[in-house]
């Protein structure tokens, strides 16, 4: 390959971690448990959030138990839903 090739199979595979609670970032399981704690405080179910958000119940689960990191936009739609600012989730 000369220096004017490029390679363009793209960037490399990553293998994703699966997440738990002990692995999890802190600030990943402080917008878990903050989030489930506005949910209820709302009066809201895991179904109430997807029909208000179209977010799966099975993902918004996953959310409250810490496995799997939300995107910024997700973490931002479910904060407005419960509402609250998404700060607030993220305090410890």
């Amino acid at each position: 390959m000369t220096s004017d090739d490029q390679d363009v199979s793209g960037p490399p595979k990553t293998h994703k971690r699966r997440v738990t609670k002990e692995n999890a970032p802190p600030e990943l399981l402080t917008f878990a448990r903050n989030f489930k704690r506005a949910r209820l405080e709302a009066g809201l179910s895991q179904n109430d959030i997807t029909a208000l958000t179209g977010i799966g119940q099975a993902y918004i689960s996953v959310i409250e138990n810490a496995r799997h990191s939300p995107s910024l936009s997700y973490m931002a739609l479910l904060a407005r839903v419960v509402g609250k600012p998404l700060y607030e989730l993220l305090e410890p």
